[in-house]
């Protein structure tokens, strides 16, 4: 593991451990499909599904009684190339979190964003800035209220072998709607290995670690081990 790698791995640490034992912490499976195309030379297309599926509490483990279908999540997206290293991307996607429950709460959200990548110590650095704009369900009114977040992503892709390679990411969320308080409110981290099966298909794992402030200093601690399979089509050939 090299340098880029060290440091990501280090930060996923922190990152993951800094409110642990407090709030509530559970673990479970996060299971992805990540598909995305090339339209041309300029333009591109992304799909990518979630299932997040907490299964047990860390402090009384009992997965009858723990479990339970916590997100499902579906984004489309069209991106526009501006050169190698800088893209923008368009998105709607639709959300449900508390998937099975007479609690459930359902989003839309629409986002912007911007991406550029570069190189460093022979690893693929990404810098991803996201505007979200959202409309989540309120149970009480029926209605969906627009509120809005900026989001930062670090990360990061070192190959290994020909077929192998280590990726991870650290994702910061900021609350920009008036008068929302705590500000930083969410947190996302993830370390894992992935493997090129052929030239459309890979297959990653790892542990993803997800945080949410959920109100007075208390925080709601998510580790999943995240496995995924990764494809892409070239349509422009």
């Amino acid at each position: 593991m090299n340098k880029v790698a060290f440091s990501f791995f280090v930060v996923f640490v922190l990152s993951s451990t800094k409110i642990l034992g407090q709030s509530i912490t559970m673990g479970g499976i996060f299971p992805t499909i990540d598909h995305s195309g090339n339209i041309n030379q300029k333009f591109d297309y992304g799909l990518y599904y979630f299932v997040a599926l907490p299964l047990f509490n860390f402090k009384n483990p009992s997965i009858s009684k723990d479990a339970y279908f916590n997100l499902l999540y579906l984004e489309q997206s069209f991106t526009y190339k501006k050169s190698e290293k800088l893209s923008f991307t368009g998105s709607y996607l639709y959300q449900r979190s508390n998937v099975t429950t007479s609690n459930f709460v359902n989003e839309n959200r629409i986002y912007i964003q911007s991406k550029y990548k570069h190189t460093f110590n022979k690893s693929r650095i990404s810098h991803r800035f996201r505007f979200d704009g959202r409309f989540i369900q309120n149970r009480n009114t029926n209605t969906y209220p627009f509120t809005n977040r900026l989001r930062y992503q670090l990360g990061f892709e070192k190959q290994i072998t020909d077929k192998a390679y280590v990726s991870g990411y650290e994702e910061l969320f900021f609350s920009t709607t008036k008068n929302t308080m705590p500000i930083y409110n969410e947190n996302w981290a993830y370390l894992g290995f992935g493997r090129k099966l052929n030239e459309r298909n890979n297959i990653e794992l790892g542990v993803l670690y997800v945080t949410w402030n959920i109100g007075k200093n208390t925080w709601f601690n998510q580790y999943y081990l995240q496995f995924s399979w990764v494809n892409h089509i070239n349509f422009s050939k």
